[in-house]
């Protein structure tokens, strides 16, 4: 799946809806496991805005069980 185009709020959707998770319970994840306590609020308004960092990212990646990939596009 080609997510290139894709902002943080669609890419975290598709994790958590893939994953069959709720904001709330991914951010118990990130705080058990991840050692990021972020607040709901915080982390609505982060993915909102596009402003989730790449660590953060990451993270959930990791804790819902998906890798990150780099491609080199063919031309």
């Amino acid at each position: 799946m080609d997510i290139t185009d894709w902002n943080n709020d669609e890419i975290v959707r598709l994790v958590m809806a893939k994953g069959h998770v709720t904001q709330k319970v991914l951010l118990e994840y990130l705080k058990n496991n991840a050692e990021l306590d972020i607040p709901q609020s915080t982390f609505s308004c982060k993915i909102r805005r596009n402003g989730l960092k790449l660590a953060e990212f990451q993270q959930i990646c990791k804790i819902l069980g998906y890798s990150l990939k780099i491609e080199r596009i063919e031309k």
